[in-house]
């Protein structure tokens, strides 16, 4: 049944994500060698940005129950200290998810899936209730795996997978794409007109473009710039403060790349890059994904 309720945030951005999807579906069969390229400046310009905006999430925590006593600064004389602690907590868990992976790629592969699946489910809110927002966010996850397969398998082998790991996965993947289409069918008594066009085009876009070009279009024009905005309300920024805010996070997210490229084993520069932006987005979303849920238990929602 279709209502004529819509999302408003959603269909604005759906538009850029659409967009892509067609730019991208042009690019196909382009190798590796173009993908990356795609990957690392759009990571760079729109996904650096929405993770780069915990600094301001770090920086309200660190005013919580802040001491009146004054300072030279204008803030209280443990302000800095609390600040420090947190991002070296923040530096300290990366580290960590990094080094996991390393050590246990394909089990830190699962549990970025799994993360992946949690942390996207914020992006369908307004999709119904909590199970068919789980499903949809399952589904983005898991799809490519339906239709590229051998595709996926590549790049997992690129990501220190083995080739019993890499079966087991996708094809665990399939079978939860499959599940989340049940439960959502289930779940959804009631589908707006911007629900079933938002779900009908990730599924064409699944089906029509390479896993790594999916992702980009999916996790840059719809999960990033849906969380850039929401950052943007919560803490009433214009777009040049906002600016401001998320530069020098990304220069030195920039670096980081540049010391993590030479530290990596080489293959071949794709490869490198591959492992680059995936291992250390894992490594990025460990920290991110547990600051938001403490940022939102600390401001009480």
């Amino acid at each position: 049944m279709l209502s004529n309720q819509t999302t408003p945030p959603i269909i604005k951005i759906f538009a850029g994500f659409c967009l892509l999807s067609v730019l991208f579906a042009l690019a196909y069969d382009a190798s590796l060698t173009y993908k990356i390229p795609i990957l690392v400046i759009l990571m760079a310009l729109v996904g650096m940005p929405h993770g780069a905006l915990d600094v301001m999430m770090i920086a309200r925590l660190a005013k919580i129950n802040e001491s009146r006593g004054p300072s030279e600064l204008g803030v209280s004389r443990f302000y800095w200290l609390r600040l420090l602690r947190y991002y070296s907590l923040y530096i300290g868990i990366a580290a960590l998810a990094f080094g996991f992976w390393l050590l246990l790629p394909s089990t830190a592969l699962i549990v970025f899936l799994l993360m992946a699946v949690l942390h996207f489910r914020h992006d369908w809110q307004g999709f119904g209730g909590g199970l068919m927002q789980m499903s949809l966010a399952a589904l983005v996850v898991t799809a490519p795996a339906c239709f590229h397969a051998e595709a996926i398998a590549g790049y997992f082998h690129a990501l220190f997978l083995s080739d019993q790991a890499i079966s087991i996965i996708i094809v665990s993947m399939q079978s939860v794409a499959i599940s989340a289409i049940l439960v959502g069918l289930y779940a959804s008594k009631i589908l707006s007109l911007s629900r079933f066009l938002t779900m009908t085009g990730v599924g064409i876009s699944a089906y029509c473009l390479d896993p790594l070009l999916f992702f980009i279009a999916y996790f840059c024009s719809l999960h990033s710039l849906l969380h850039t905005l929401s950052i943007k309300d919560e803490f009433d920024l214009s777009w040049l403060k906002l600016l401001y805010r998320v530069v020098p996070p990304m220069l030195l997210t920039l670096l980081l790349m540049g010391v993590v490229y030479v530290s990596v084993p080489f293959q071949s520069v794709d490869t490198q890059w591959l492992r680059i932006i995936f291992i250390g987005l894992f490594a990025l979303t460990v920290p991110h994904m547990l600051l938001t849920l403490y940022f939102q238990r600390a401001m009480g929602r």
